[in-house]
């Protein structure tokens, strides 16, 4: 009898063992079956199988990043970064996690909390070249250009195939005034990862400012063959578009993106620029009014929605939006450009002056050179 108990305990004492042991090869299942969904570009099911896998192991970081890595993919980053946080929650030492991390909050434009985790992720793995990578836009976003430099060329040293290394390069160079070599690393980035739709949206953004929309159209749907969904990719493809003189087309661009994701502001206040130049006043504020209701600290709805008003000829109301615009950031000084441009037309000179005085002093050159031909200081 005693016996009998000494092994019921002994087999007792094994079984969480080895429940714990089948959960984590059903885990490993799911996750390797979510990544052959990822390679055939079936991402929903992906993303079922990954969810599964946190689901059946939510104390464990892998699931997280697996699934992080997905809605980073799709372009989803502020769910990203709540996933690979839950994933540091539960291992504080996963490089990856770190990673991802600060290149999803370069993307959303966080740029001091994507510097302590590109930080943490170097201490971790001091030859993360995504890593580097992120505190190369990190110090680009703070005009520190030189330093953003050696950490791109850090990256690249790094891991010479890192096509995001090329990619951050080229932004740098962009943001140097060269244009030329900018485009020449988003072509390397393309040409090490043909994948790489952060090179494509970017080179497409380079042919955009050039007035070059034949080439920029030609590198957007490229970019749209190797991810049909990019909403990055479309959103480049309307200006593209736009800039062709081809509303139809800049609008079913943005009107996709809002299928695939009801929360994008800019898609909204693109739709609202359009019906402007397309006088339909009406649709453009109501477009403008949805982007300010999901955003009310963006000041680019009001702002937009001002312009509307004003050439609607609705001064009292185009006054009001601009008015709201300058409260949420009383420095962007195409905002008093463009309350400059409503008391031109309503003929108040001196309020006129003021506006574009603002505008001046934030460094506006239309402002200044305005100002300039009345002999007028700022």
């Amino acid at each position: 009898m005693k016996r009998a108990l000494t092994i019921l305990a002994a087999i007792l004492w094994l079984v969480p063992y080895q429940l714990a042991a089948q959960e984590d090869t059903i885990v490993s299942g799911l996750i390797k079956k979510a990544k052959n969904a990822e390679g055939l570009h079936l991402i929903d099911l992906a993303q079922q199988y990954y969810e599964q896998a946190v689901a059946l192991e939510p104390t464990t970081a892998e699931p997280y990043v697996s699934l992080g890595k997905l809605m980073e993919r799709q372009e989803h980053y502020q769910n990203a970064i709540d996933l690979y946080r839950k994933a540091i929650g539960y291992d504080a030492n996963s490089a990856e996690a770190y990673e991802h991390l600060a290149y999803c909050l370069t993307e959303k434009e966080k740029y001091d909390e994507a510097e302590q985790a590109a930080q943490k992720a170097i201490e971790l793995n001091p030859k993360s070249a995504s890593a580097m990578a992120s505190m190369a836009l990190v110090f680009n976003s703070r005009g520190s250009n030189t330093n953003a430099l050696t950490w791109a060329k850090r990256a690249v040293e790094a891991d010479p195939k890192y096509s995001r290394g090329y990619n951050v390069w080229g932004i740098i160079c962009y943001s140097r005034g060269n244009d030329a070599e900018a485009i020449g690393h988003f072509k390397k980035a393309i040409a090490t990862e043909p994948e790489n739709i952060d090179a494509y949206a970017n080179i497409g953004t380079m042919f955009c400012i050039r007035n070059n929309f034949e080439s920029a159209l030609i590198y957007l749907k490229k970019g749209l063959q190797k991810e049909p969904k990019s909403i990055k990719l479309y959103y480049c493809l309307g200006w593209a578009y736009r800039l062709k003189g081809d509303r139809a087309m800049a609008i079913q661009c943005y009107e996709t993106i809002i299928n695939y994701d009801s929360l994008y502001v800019k898609a909204y206040n693109r739709l609202g620029e359009i019906y402007n130049d397309k006088a339909d006043y009406d649709r453009s504020i109501a477009y403008h009014k949805k982007a300010t209701r999901i955003a009310p600290d963006d000041p680019n709805g009001f702002k937009g929605m001002g312009k509307t008003y004003s050439d609607k000829g609705d001064y009292p109301k185009a006054l009001h939006s601009y008015q709201k615009a300058v409260l949420i950031n009383d420095k962007d000084h195409e905002t008093y450009c463009l309350m400059a441009e409503l008391y031109q037309r309503q003929g108040n000179s001196q309020r006129e002056m003021n506006s574009y005085k603002k505008a001046a002093k934030l460094g506006n050159k239309k402002a200044q050179q305005w100002l300039v031909k009345r002999g007028a200081t700022w």
